[in-house]
């Protein structure tokens, strides 16, 4: 049975591709592979900050303040005074 790849399996895969491709071909395997990882990092990022970007207005709408209460009453006095305007 096989059981899981541990540390002398890939080290002894890594060697037999060194053998078989050359050194050259293996730093510039591990280049590319590093270069894909960024770009895709790059583009995912990309696609959330649009993402970000096209959900904020929706958000701003939603977040808006309440309308004022109409002013059809005067505000109630806090110390006990008739509700009468103050005529000078």
């Amino acid at each position: 049975m096989l059981g899981p790849i541990g540390g002398p399996e890939l080290a002894l895969i890594a060697l037999a591709i060194i053998l078989i491709f050359g050194v050259g071909k293996f730093s510039r395997l591990g280049r590319d592979l590093g270069t894909s990882i960024r770009e895709f990092r790059r583009a995912v990022r990309e696609d959330d900050d649009e993402k970000k970007e096209s959900a904020a207005p929706q958000v701003q709408a939603q977040a808006a303040p309440p309308p004022p209460p109409p002013a059809s009453q005067p505000p109630a006095s806090s110390s006990g005074e008739s509700n009468r305007p103050n005529v000078f």
